[in-house]
């Protein structure tokens, strides 16, 4: 994993762990969970999520596939301590952003961290999701329900709406689902982020970025190696703010980024 997408390792004790013990911070339906017990050799996951049914159909999901190395568990991210439990690899994708303080639910995070451990976190990237803040404005405004009504609704008038501004909402895989275009629109609670606030949040969590979960032929690697030929740029976070600034749709679909403690 760490040679396929060129992460900068600081602590390389991590590299010499032969049975990952691992968080999955928010596995949902349990596809994220279930691929990372698939993808790390001799690894044991513990899987959270609030949600109770979303749980139940991981286990079922997990259980057919005959995974066995998964440890569901009902919890809030801010509730982990409690587990007393620290990892050595911690994932959280798709959930931070929809906190009401993603730094609190990040810090909890950090301490459930082995020194020598991994983390992978994906945010939203605010100028990539320029486009989506506009129709969240405007179905706030228009005060359209958050049910499959409401929801049915706005999706038929941006259908029938030319605007080449909507295109990328119109291509996107979230938009042919009820459930995937509820998160898209219709999420009650989202924040998003530049690389910029990214760079202080890690400087004050006491993390160093790591590199994002590109594989290393990725054209978006390559397209900014153009303009960045030191052999450490790709682990510059400014130098990416600068590159995502002149192309903003740069990170509409990222798997997210890397990070280790700073000790």
């Amino acid at each position: 994993m760490v040679k396929d997408v060129s992460l900068k390792i600081l602590n390389k004790k991590i590299l010499a762990c032969k049975a990952p013990q691992i968080l999955i911070a928010g596995c949902g339906t349990g596809q994220h969970a279930i691929d990372v017990a698939s993808r790390f050799k001799n690894c044991d996951v513990v899987a959270v999520d609030l949600s109770l049914r979303s749980l139940a159909y991981a286990k079922r999901q997990a259980r057919d596939l005959g995974i066995l190395n998964i440890e569901f568990i009902q919890a809030d991210i801010l509730d982990l301590a409690k587990l007393r439990r620290q990892f050595d690899i911690v994932e959280s994708l798709g959930v931070l952003h929809h906190m009401e303080e993603p730094l609190v639910g990040w810090r909890v995070l950090v301490d459930c961290l082995r020194d020598n451990g991994l983390m992978k976190i994906s945010l939203y990237s605010e100028l990539a999701r320029k486009h989506v803040d506009q129709l969240r404005l405007e179905i706030k405004n228009k005060n359209i329900a958050n049910d499959n009504v409401g929801i049915k609704f706005f999706r038929t008038k941006l259908i029938d709406n030319a605007d080449e501004n909507l295109k990328n909402i119109l291509l996107a895989p979230d938009f042919f689902s009820m459930s995937s275009l509820r998160d898209l629109l219709f999420h009650v609670q989202e924040n998003s982020f530049r690389l910029i606030q990214i760079e202080k949040i890690l400087a004050n969590l006491k993390l160093e970025f790591c590199g994002f979960d590109f594989v290393i032929s990725n054209p978006i690697v390559n397209k900014f190696k153009l303009s960045n030929h030191g052999s450490d740029d790709i682990y510059d976070l400014n130098k990416w703010n600068i590159f995502e600034e002149e192309n903003p749709n740069t990170f509409s679909e990222t798997d997210g980024f890397w990070c280790q403690k700073n000790l």
